[in-house]
Parts: structure tokens; sequence; C-alpha cells
């Protein structure tokens, strides 16, 4: 388990030297937070055992300390390594042995990112402390929260230093620690609250106070570090720091923590539990509870960065890899042949990456073929805008002055082409929605062509090419489905075998008037029925005689005009049928062949007839700038993800081979 930490590092390392803004995954850490007076800097220092951070009256941490600790009587050769030094991550392989040069270092690599001013900065400093006294452990130094700005510091400082301390902890698999002045009300404590917001149930919150010497003469802090206060999962633990007068009296850090020993093991409210207190329990606290957490949340972190690996690598393939000069007419080819075949499977059904959830491609058209137009030609009557006093008129037009017969046939086709007629409308309708869904069709394969999301000249001029095929393959479709319509009306068959006879048509308007004249019998019956039962009989007045036969003539005579109109109606209904019938099977055929396959058998030619010119390879195989720069950030990102795994398989092939 003590190797787990080591490897956290090296994935700091990793993940910071590849100038990644933030890590691929959440890493475990310890992440010291605490306002600017709480002696976060002095629990740093006690913690390495040397004094190496910069100190001052304002904000002297302007951005976060990245602190490595390496002891270096495991990780060196047996017998290990006395000396001390740190190494800087931007100072790669050089190693510092002056704890005062260190501290310069950090003050100047502050001054290089964020200047002189007392402006702060999220992007850290890594530094590794290698020493024999210390134990492994990654703390994060965050800025000491302030509330008010001083000198040249920015209005917004408390808010930029909280957010940038909130953007740390909220890491779920970091580990806060919380450093409050044990003289001042725990309420108010800033490193509290800010935890308290990121971490309500304080699971992952481990408090340490500070100043517990400075606090008033007859109080202690017991109840606070014995969680009587405010509970907190991972407990306190109480340090005492230097003053400003021991340092400048040169008192060393070791000195003090030996001093801090022995404040603990003589205090009478502290003796009892003075092995639990100070810089050295501190310490191991804080090493246990790492490598338990790291142990948590390493299976997990292990299976995340193997995922961001397959990721990336599949997002990379998707962009493929950068078209060389020579080649660049063979990969347009390629793209060329692979959108006509898309086209062509959408047509036929054959395209899988087509949605699931919602008819696409040939079922569309389908679909409009079958319930779309069907339906709008059976909305079409034989007899809508056409009134029986307009085809008695019409019937009389035709006859002029000669009295006839016969129903005339011009008046019948007069009619019946005028309703022919409006069968145009939805078949033209019908070309002009298969048109839209060729256009969708076309659209749905640009983007399952993925190569076309890197040239946008290209695909540009493959969608103005492919469109300008479709609406030109528009063009003789309607005219066909015209041609169909006026050839329907150039010639009126009455001779075709489903059409009515003109006697059956008679027989069948007779039929009607007789059933209608005995209609009309039985209500003039009733009613004179009634009209007799109503009348009075008075003194020698006598009822009139009913007439012994009522004929038919004197209810309704015969009405020719009448029978004729009956007559052209059931002609026209019979013949517009059949033309109905024509048209519903005769324009999605027209539409298919003119149309949809006009456009699916000529795609492939069309484009590379347009496209594959050695003229226009370069402008079209240029790549969009920000492209080339994602492939480059995702090859950056997949160099690191593979340095990471190598990272995490040799602590797991270790812990299967222990």
């Amino acid at each position: 388990m003590d190797s787990l930490i080591p490897i956290i590092q090296k994935l700091q390392d990793v993940f910071q030297m590849a100038g990644l803004g933030k890590a691929p995954v959440d890493l475990p850490q310890l992440i010291v937070v605490g306002s600017q007076s709480a002696g976060k800097s002095s629990v740093l220092e006690k913690i390495v055992g040397r004094d190496f951070l910069p100190r001052g009256s304002t904000i002297v941490t302007r951005r976060p300390l990245v602190l490595q600790l390496i002891n270096t009587k495991i990780h060196t050769q047996p017998g290990g390594d006395s000396k001390e030094w740190g190494e800087f991550l931007h100072r790669k392989g050089e190693k510092i042995y002056s704890f005062e040069r260190i501290k310069q270092e950090i003050n100047a690599e502050t001054d290089r990112v964020v200047g002189r001013n007392c402006g702060i900065s999220s992007e850290p400093i890594n530094l590794k402390i290698y020493s024999p006294s210390v134990l492994d452990l990654t703390l994060v130094d965050l800025p000491g929260i302030t509330k008010n700005p001083v000198g040249d510091q920015p209005p917004d400082i408390e808010v930029r230093i909280r957010n940038m301390a909130i953007q740390y902890i909220s890491n779920p698999n970091s580990i806060i620690v919380a450093v409050s002045p044990a003289n001042a009300d725990m309420a108010n404590s800033e490193s509290l609250k800010l935890a308290r917001d990121i971490d309500p149930e304080g699971h992952r919150t481990l408090g340490v106070l500070t100043k517990i010497d400075l606090m008033d003469k007859g109080t202690n802090a017991w109840d606070m570090l014995n969680g009587k206060v405010i509970k907190l999962r991972h407990g306190y633990v109480g340090m005492v720091n230097r003053s400003q007068a021991d340092i400048n009296n040169g008192k060393t850090v070791r000195q003090q923590i030996s001093d801090e020993a022995k404040f603990f093991r003589s205090h009478n409210a502290y003796r009892s539990i003075a092995e639990k207190l100070g810089t050295g329990y501190l310490t191991e606290r804080l090493n246990s509870i790492l490598v338990n957490h790291i142990n948590k949340v390493l299976p997990s972190m292990c299976s995340k960065i193997t995922q961001q690996l397959l990721e990336k690598e599949a997002k990379l393939r998707e962009l493929g890899a950068p078209v060389p000069s020579d080649d660049k007419g063979g990969v347009l080819l390629q793209i060329l042949l692979k959108y006509s075949k898309a086209f062509a499977d959408a047509i036929d059904g054959k395209l899988q990456n087509l949605t699931q959830n919602d008819l696409c491609g040939g079922s569309r058209i389908s679909d409009i073929f079958h319930n779309v137009f069907a339906r709008s030609l059976h909305r079409i009557q034989p007899f809508d805008d056409l009134s029986d006093h307009q085809i008695r008129t019409a019937i009389l037009n035709a006859t002029a002055t000669k009295p006839s017969l016969f129903v005339t046939e011009d008046s019948f086709q007069l009619l019946v082409k005028r309703q022919i007629a409006r069968l145009k409308t939805p078949s033209v309708q019908c070309s002009e929605l298969v048109y839209d869904e060729l256009r969708r069709i076309a659209s749905q394969c640009e983007t399952l062509t993925l190569e076309l999301g890197r040239f946008p000249d290209l695909k540009r001029r493959l969608s103005e090419c492919t469109r300008d095929l479709i609406r030109r393959k528009l063009e003789p479709t309607k005219e066909m489905i015209a041609n169909l319509i006026n050839i329907e009306l150039s010639y009126i068959k009455t001779t075709h075998p489903d059409f009515i006879s003109s006697a059956k048509a008679m027989a069948l308007a007779k039929n009607q008037a007789t059933q209608q004249s005995e209609s009309r019998q039985k209500e003039l019956l009733a009613g004179l029925t009634e009209t007799l039962n109503s009348i009075t009989v008075a003194g020698d007045d006598k009822l009139p005689d009913v007439p012994p036969v009522l004929r038919s003539q004197d209810i309704s005579d015969y009405d020719k005009g009448t029978s004729e109109t009956r007559i052209i109606k059931t002609l026209i209904q019979s013949y517009f049928n059949i033309v109905q019938k024509i048209v519903k099977d005769a324009v999605p055929k027209a539409v298919m062949h003119f149309l949809v396959q006009g456009c699916r058998n000529s795609i492939q030619g069309e484009l590379v007839k347009s496209l594959y010119k050695v003229n226009l390879f370069e402008d079209l195989m240029s790549e969009e700038p920000h492209t080339k720069k994602e492939r480059e950030e995702l090859t950056k990102m997949i160099t690191v993800l593979r340095k990471a795994v190598k990272v995490v398989k040799a602590v797991q092939d270790h812990s299967v081979g222990a």
C-alpha cells in the first residue's frame, strides 16, 4: 500500500508535464485550505521539517503549490540518502539542496506568471521534496482566504480565491485539510465554512487546529478536538506553530516540533491525548488517510483513464490522419464513392446508421406514395365543386337549340375532364415531397460520411452538387406527371371495361327516380288523409269524394332534366374512379423512375465529374483549422493517457504479484 502515493505522484507529473489545464481524471490528493492568518504555511513547513515557504504580511501563496513529499529511505538504494533536496517540475532534473533557494524559486516562478503585484493564478507550481525525514504525501497548498483586499490586491480577490479553492475541493477524490486557528470562534472559520459548502457531511474533511497555545487563559480546545463543536469524519489534529518572534530569533522548524510535543505532554487538558496531537501524528494521519483513500478510488480511476483513452483514440480515428500532398486525389475519390454508396443504400434501405426510431430513407418515400399521396387522391371526390345545377346547365348548353332524346356525350366529357384535371395538384405535390425527402437523405449522408467534417470546402461543394442534381431531376418528373394527366384529358375512353354502360346508367337513374317518386306518393297520401280528418262536418254539407285511383303523374311527373343529371353523375363517378386508380398507380412509378432512381443511379458519376479535378484537389482537401488543432490535442492527450495507463498497470501488476 505504501507504493500507492508515489503512483499518484507519477500521474500528477505526467498530467502536469503535458501542460493540460485540467487532469483528465480526478486524482486523490490533500487540499490545504485556510484563511490568510490561520498558520497554514507553518503547518506545511512542519510536515516537511524545513523552512521553505515565502512569508509576508499579505498574500504570499498566489499560485497553488503541489507539494510531493518523497521519503528517500524507501525510494533510494539500501541505506537511503541522508541528503534533502527539492526539484521543481518546471526545472526538471535540477536538484536544489538549499531550502532558501527553493523559497526564492517559488517567489520567482510565481512572479513569472502573475507578476509582482498581488494577483493570483490557478496554474500550479509543482515541487518535490526528497528527505529521509518525511512520509510519502501529496498536498496542494492554496492561497489563503482573505476578506478584504489590501494594497495592490484586486477588489474581487476574495471571490477569486474562493472559486479557486472550490475548483480543487470539488474533486470528489480529494481530502480537504481545513486549517483553523483555535483562538478564534470556529463558527467563523473560513476554511470550515468552505469545506462545509462542498462536503456538508464532513465525510472527506480533516480539521487542523493551530495556535492552541495562544488561547485565552482558562480555555482549551478539548471540545473542538473531540468534534463537540463541529463534527468531521476524520476528526481534528491540534498544532502549535512558531510565532513571528520565534522566526525572528532563528528558531528552526524542527526545534518547534520538539517544543510542540513537550507542550502537549505537559498541558493538563491535552496530556491524555498528546499522542494524537502535533506534527508527527498529523503527518502519519495524512499519510494513512491518503493511502486508504487512494486504495479505495484506484479501481474506478483506472477504469476512467482506460475509458478516456478508448474514447480519445476513437475520436482520433474519426478525424483521420493528415492527407499527404501526393494522395489528395485518392482520398477525395474514396470520400465521393463512400458518400454515393451511403446515398444509394439509404434509398434501398441498406444503411445501418440511420435512426431506428423513425422512418427514414426509402421507407419514407414509400410512405409518401402509399399513405400521403394515396390519402390526398382519395380526398378528391367526383363531384367536388360540381353541383347538380352546374351539371344541368352543361347538359342544356351541349344540346343548344336541339331537343335530344338521349344525354349528350359532349356534356359528359366536358364535366369529367374538369374533375380529372383536379388530380394534377396532389400528383405534383407528391413529387415535391419526394424531392424534399431526397434532400433530407443527402443531408443525413453528409453527416454519416464523417470525413466530410474535416473538409469544409468539399462538404459545401458536394452538398451543392447533390442538391443541384436532385433539383434537375425534379423538372422532368413534374413534366411526366403533367403528361400523365394530359393523356387522361386528351382521350376519354368510354369503352374501358370498368366503365359503366349508358344503358346501365339510365337504368340506375330511373330506379333512383322511381324510389324518389314512391317516397313522394307516400308523403302526399299522408298529408291528404290528415287534411280530410281535420274537416268538421256541418249541416247538409258533404265531404268531397276521394278519387278511386291516385295516378303517379298526379303526384309527381317524371322530370326528364333530373333524370339526365342522374345519368351524367353516374357516368362521371364511374370514369373518375377509373382515372383516379390509374393516377394513383402511375405517379409513384414516374417519380421513382425520373426522380428517385434518376438521382440514385447518377449521383456517383455526377460527383466524380464535377469534383474529381486536379485543380480542385488542394482546395477541396483543405482541413478546417480547428480540425488540425483538435488532432494535435487528441494526439497529446492519448500520449498522456497511455503513460497513465502504464503507471496504474504497474501498481496493479505489483498488487497481483504480492
